[in-house]
């Protein structure tokens, strides 16, 4: 798996607009000369857009593990359940309407929308919160808060200008610097979410079992559902809304390793973190020397493994 993730991240630094061989490469990374106009090129920009690319698909991987066993949900994921949209949606309303400090508010902005956004849901889906429910109380919100973004960006169309490529999920849009606004929150996020691993195995025996075993049900959901809203929102802040990452990702790891959560959080995290920076390369050579924003090369994966996730269960 590790060695998957080294051979993506080789191939996003040497393919792009233009195609790089591994001499040059390797010194950029170790004997960096910047007056070389390639090395530049891999150390100010592909190097950059490697690390968001690792970080975001590594986030989005653990969110979409935890809203599927918190859930008991395996067609849950931050993005089909409104999350991402949520924070979105707050992003581009408070750069709107809120003054001060751009730079420090994203992450706040981005945090509380993915947490309004998941409450609304698991207050739409009922005490039950079944499947079904869950999903189609998760499309609503996504399309809600879809629409009011629309709106915002119809309001102040010159102002919000350079958010529309960042809506649909790009890491070009990206800049390095966000990562000092999200990294303070997504690391404790991150080691919380491993340290949750043992409760979430008792907690997918079904919540009187995992009582019975010792496990505090509401206090293990209040700590996912802190972790979901940070990992997911730190990703929001950094490249927009990625969808589908956070669902097929921890199907991936599932066929690779047993379930077992103590495995599937490590594997997801590096799975996720192989499959983002694999996206955003797709979305670089497929139409070079143009550009597909990462977000619509996920979708493309993504939605025909959705809809056969869907006809799996309904079978």
């Amino acid at each position: 798996m590790c060695l998957l993730l080294v051979l993506a991240c080789w191939l996003h630094l040497a393919y792009g607009a233009k195609s790089l061989d591994g001499q040059v490469i390797w010194q950029a990374l170790f004997n960096y000369d910047n007056s070389n106009s390639e090395q530049i090129l891999v150390r100010e920009m592909r190097l950059n857009r490697l690390l968001v690319s690792l970080i975001v698909g590594a986030a989005l991987a653990l969110a979409g593990v935890l809203v599927q066993a918190v859930s008991r949900n395996p067609l849950a994921d931050p993005g089909i359940l409104g999350i991402n949209s949520g924070a979105a949606f707050f992003v581009v309303a408070g750069l709107l309407f809120i003054s001060g400090s751009r730079s420090l508010s994203v992450p706040l902005l981005a945090f509380s929308g993915a947490l309004f956004a998941a409450l609304l849901v698991a207050a739409l889906s009922g005490r039950q919160q079944s499947s079904g429910r869950m999903i189609l109380a998760g499309a609503a919100v996504a399309a809600l808060f879809s629409a009011m973004t629309a709106v915002l960006l119809l309001v102040d169309q010159q102002g919000l200008e350079k958010l529309r490529n960042w809506l649909t999920g790009s890491v070009s849009a990206s800049d390095i610097n966000k990562l000092d606004w999200v990294m303070p929150y997504l690391v404790p996020a991150m080691l919380g979410a491993m340290l949750l691993a043992k409760s979430l195995n008792t907690h997918h025996l079904g919540d009187m079992a995992a009582s019975g075993l010792g496990v505090k049900v509401a206090r293990l959901k209040l700590f996912a559902l802190l972790a979901i809203v940070v990992l997911s929102g730190s990703a929001v802040a950094l490249v927009g809304p990625i969808g589908f990452i956070g669902l097929v990702v921890p199907h991936m790891a599932r066929f690779l390793i047993r379930n077992d959560f103590r495995w599937l959080l490590p594997y997801s995290l590096i799975l996720g973190a192989a499959v983002m920076v694999s996206a955003d390369l797709m979305g670089r050579i497929l139409v070079r020397p143009y550009e597909i924003n990462t977000g619509i090369v996920t979708a493309l994966i993504g939605a025909p493994v959705f809809i056969a996730l869907v006809i799996w269960r309904v079978r």
